[in-house]
């Protein structure tokens, strides 16, 4: 049993570890944090086939919609950002107000 979940466990941590380390692209951070939800989301449907319970199934269909509408926020947020800026790098980030 613990060896289906220590696989989501390892991929959170490494998607963490890859969080920490970049500093400077935002669409690597934007893919790490992809990496950790769709972990979640395998940890949820583990939990829920060794428990047999199907709200585990509704709960991960709720976290892929929502990794969804982020990850498309967040691309439209970089695309404007690239056009305004003319570059992805998190050092410019705090430039933008409103």
């Amino acid at each position: 049993m613990f060896e289906l979940t220590l696989f989501p466990l390892i991929i959170f941590s490494l998607s963490l570890i890859g969080i920490i380390i970049n500093r400077t692209n935002i669409i690597l951070l934007l893919v790490c944090i992809e990496i950790m939800l769709l972990s979640m989301t395998s940890n949820f449907l583990i939990n829920g086939f060794l428990l047999d319970s199907i709200a585990s199934q509704i709960g991960a269909i709720y976290i892929i919609t929502i990794a969804a509408v982020e990850s498309a926020i967040g691309l439209s947020i970089m695309i404007v950002f690239y056009k305004i800026k003319g570059s992805l790098s998190i050092r410019f980030l705090n430039l933008l107000k409103g």
